[in-house]
This record gives structure tokens, C-alpha cells and sequence, in this order.
């Protein structure tokens, strides 16, 4: 990794400055006290109910159009594997699944929950010790995209290039906010026959470009968020590394708890209604750029 490396934004980014988010990273996935997986991750319950494979397998999240013919001989690579609960799911699918994660811990738990699985150590910045030109597909959910640090997720994609075969393919879940960069509305208050609303510019996230090395919190405390008018930077972007990059969406703004009809432009999910995301974006590439 050179000292420091120009990105997306414009800035260039100090390695120390990369290593200094990484260790905030590990330091939330290697908390304290906490021995329960499920409740470092967050949200366990509701990730466990959302059909990734689907989404990540099949184009459109249509089971008709496999990515592959046949899933069963080929070894997958689960980017930030976390306590290993997509290893275990795609397990079921693939002939070998492995892994890494940025948390020793969350890694202890990982191979103890996965023996059959190789899970390496990340340093933040790569795909730990996985060997090169092996898998013929490599994924990420609910990872990536806690990284709000452009040039942190630049090196690991890199890192993945290596790990996959010529004809390897990669498919990474992000979020996605149809309105993004949003401004929440605030309460309308009545002026005489006028009312006037407030809004705040969301400044907690940050754009894919975005290098937010001096962020204080990950795990939903500062993502990036992929807005519509980004897909065609993000698309270029991720062309420099493979030569095929196709956007799908699962649309998480539907479902809702109880009976409600909301406004087109409104902003939140089904996850309570302070959640500004739509959308879940899959990103899959194929024909990485090797060399």
C-alpha cells in the first residue's frame, strides 16, 4: 500500500489515516464484554430474513437467471464474514465457502461455527492470507458498506481481483437511497396561512467517493449510501477493475409493519420510520482486470 493514494473526492489519503479507521473498525467488532455475536452485528434477526442468495446469485434477484450453471463445484469468498452466518447459508449452495473479517474475535467465532472453512484475519485493507487466482466468486452483505472510507474499500476490491480466478465474478450488497444526498424534513410549523418546514442535510453518511477517515462510529453510526445520480460514477469506477458491472435492487421500503400508504418521495424503509434507506443495491462483476 504507497503512503498515500488519490481518490474518488479529489484528497489524498495518508496510509495512517487508513489505519487509523481500521483500528476504530476493530475496536467495534472487538468490543469488551461482549461475548454474543448476534449482538455486536446488529439487526441479526431481520438480515436473516432477507433473501441475499437470491440477490446475489441470480440477476435481478430472478431465480431463472443463474450467474453461474451450476453452483455446487465452485468455492465462494465471503467478503467481511463477520461471525460466519453467510458462510454457513451459502454453504448450502457452494462446494467451499471461506472468508475474512477485520475482528479477531468475530474470526474465533467464525471458525468455530464453520470448521470446514478457511476464515483469515483482514488488516481493513485486504482479504487477509486468502491465496490468489482460487475463488470463482467472491460476495459481500451488510460489510462494505459500513465502510464509509472510499480508498479502504479501493484496496480491498483490489485484494479480491487477486483472490479471484480469470473468470472469477463478485456480487456486493450497499445501501442505496433512491433520494440520496437526502435532507430529513422536520415538523411544519404554521406561520399564519403559511407553513414552513425545516430540513437537515444528512451528514452522518457519506457518498461513495467520500474518504470519512476521521469517522467516530461504523456499523450504522457512518455507511456510504449510493444515491441515483451516483450509478454512473460508482459504474465507472468499478470498471476499472472488471470489465462487466450491472446494478440490480431490492427494494426495502415495502412491507411495512401494519397497513400505511406514505408519499412517493417519502424517504424511509419498513425498519421504523426514522430509516432513510430504499433500497438495497447489488453490484455484480464479472471478468476482473487482472495485472
Amino acid at each position: 500500500m504507497p503512503a498515500s493514494k488519490g481518490l474518488g473526492d479529489g484528497m489524498a489519503v495518508e496510509q495512517n489515516d487508513l489505519l487509523r479507521y481500521a483500528n476504530m473498525q476493530k475496536s467495534v467488532y472487538n468490543p469488551v464484554g461482549k461475548d454474543n455475536p448476534e449482538e455486536i452485528v446488529g439487526w441479526y434477526g431481520y438480515h436473516e430474513n432477507v433473501p441475499y442468495e437470491t440477490n446475489l446469485l441470480y440477476r435481478y434477484g430472478d431465480i431463472r437467471r443463474p450467474i453461474f450453471p451450476d453452483f455446487q463445484k465452485l468455492r465462494a469468498f465471503d467478503i467481511g464474514c463477520g461471525e460466519g452466518r453467510m458462510i454457513r447459508r451459502m454453504q448450502r449452495i457452494f462446494g467451499q465457502v471461506d472468508g475474512a473479517d477485520i475482528s479477531e474475535a468475530m474470526v474465533e467465532h467464525a471458525r468455530a461455527r464453520s470448521p470446514n472453512s478457511e476464515i483469515y484475519v483482514s488488516s481493513g485493507l485486504d482479504a487477509g492470507q486468502a491465496p490468489s487466482d482460487t475463488y470463482d466468486f467472491a460476495y459481500c452483505t451488510i460489510s462494505l458498506q459500513h465502510v464509509c472510507v472510499h480508498a479502504t474499500r479501493d484496496a480491498i476490491l483490489d485484494d479480491i481481483v487477486r483472490i479471484l480466478k480469470p473468470d472469477g465474478k463478485m456480487t456486493l450488497q450497499m445501501l442505496f437511497s433512491k433520494y440520496y444526498p437526502f435532507h430529513h424534513p422536520r415538523r411544519i410549523r404554521q406561520l399564519g396561512r403559511w407553513g414552513l418546514q425545516l430540513f437537515n442535510k444528512d451528514s452522518n453518511n457519506g457518498t461513495w467517493f467520500q474518504n470519512k477517515t476521521d469517522a467516530q462510529g461504523t456499523n450504522g453510526r457512518c455507511d456510504v449510501v449510493i444515491g441515483t445520480n451516483e450509478l454512473t460514477a460508482v459504474r465507472a469506477d468499478l470498471l476499472k477493475k472488471f470489465g462487466v458491472v450491472e446494478f440490480w435492487f431490492y427494494d426495502i421500503s415495502i412491507d411495512r409493519a401494519g397497513a400505511r400508504s406514505l408519499p412517493e418521495n417519502h424517504l424511509n424503509s419498513h425498519i421504523d420510520d426514522q430509516y432513510w434507506g430504499t433500497h438495497f443495491v447489488f453490484i455484480h462483476c464479472a471478468e476482473p482486470r487482472k495485472g
